[in-house]
This record gives structure tokens, C-alpha cells and sequence, in this order.
């Protein structure tokens, strides 16, 4: 782990030998970038990290998407149509989903963003609760219907 009391920008003073000791420190078994620019861009994401948490499974796709049409739109030499992100339902704290299945009715409450309750029990994902119900890995968005 890097010391997270590093300021981001200071990297830029850092010395590439100074930089490759805090790439070791980093739990990754990639190589580091032979570029020195590179380098540093990829620590200070990877502090910010640390210091912030990762980016969340929807948005690291969503750049991802962007990046690979960024890319292509470079490789030919074009710029491309705008990628379109996936449409996200916003969850209120407060509000409920209802589902029927196999002739049940179930009714989930939501706590938070990545919080709901389910028959008393707590839950961090809708697939958790979708498994729940179902006994079976699914995706939660689309078992109750919001993708």
C-alpha cells in the first residue's frame, strides 16, 4: 500500500526511482509503465483509490465503453457518434419494488444506494436479494424489472 498521506500532484517531483519504489508498494502484479508520464498518472489514480475508493461496476464500464470508442475513433482517424451510457434507475431511500413471481407477491424496501431490506433482513445488492427469493444468481436489475 502507497502512504496515502501523498499529495497527488507532488508525484510530478517525485524521481523515477522514487516512483518505481512506490509501484512495488502497490498490491498489483502489473508491470509498471516504461513512461514516466504514464507512471505517474497511473499511481495518482491508483492513491486516489486509496485515498477515495474504486469507481463503482457501472461506471467502470461506462468509461470503459467510452474509451474503447475514443480509441477506434482515434485509430481511424474520425471522430465517432457519441456513446450512449446505459439509462440507471435511481432508487430513493424510502421507496418500495414489488415483484410477482410464482405467484407471490415480494416487496423490498430501499434503505439507501446500494442498501435494501427484505423480509427483515438487510441486503447490499438487489442480486443478494433476487438469490434470496429465488435461490438462484441472477441479476437483481433485471429479476425486478429495472433494466
Amino acid at each position: 500500500m502507497i502512504d496515502t498521506k501523498i499529495n497527488v500532484d507532488d508525484l510530478i517531483n517525485y524521481s523515477r526511482e522514487e516512483l518505481l519504489s512506490l509501484w512495488q508498494k502497490l498490491p498489483t502484479r502489473d508491470k509498471w509503465p516504461t513512461a514516466t508520464k504514464v507512471l505517474i498518472r497511473e499511481l495518482a489514480y491508483r492513491l486516489q483509490e486509496q485515498q477515495l475508493g474504486k469507481l463503482d461496476k457501472n461506471t467502470t464500464v461506462s468509461l470503459r465503453r467510452h474509451m474503447t470508442t475514443f480509441a477506434q475513433s482515434l485509430k481511424n482517424g474520425k471522430t465517432s457518434k457519441k456513446t450512449k451510457s446505459a439509462k440507471k434507475t435511481i432508487l430513493e431511500a424510502g421507496s418500495q419494488i414489488r415483484k410477482r413471481w410464482q405467484g407471490q407477491e415480494f416487496i423490498i424496501k430501499v434503505l439507501g444506494a446500494r442498501s435494501f431490506e427484505y423480509e427483515g433482513q438487510a441486503f447490499n445488492s438487489l442480486s443478494a436479494v433476487a438469490r434470496a427469493i429465488t435461490g438462484q444468481h441472477l441479476s437483481g436489475p433485471l429479476f425486478f424489472n429495472l433494466k
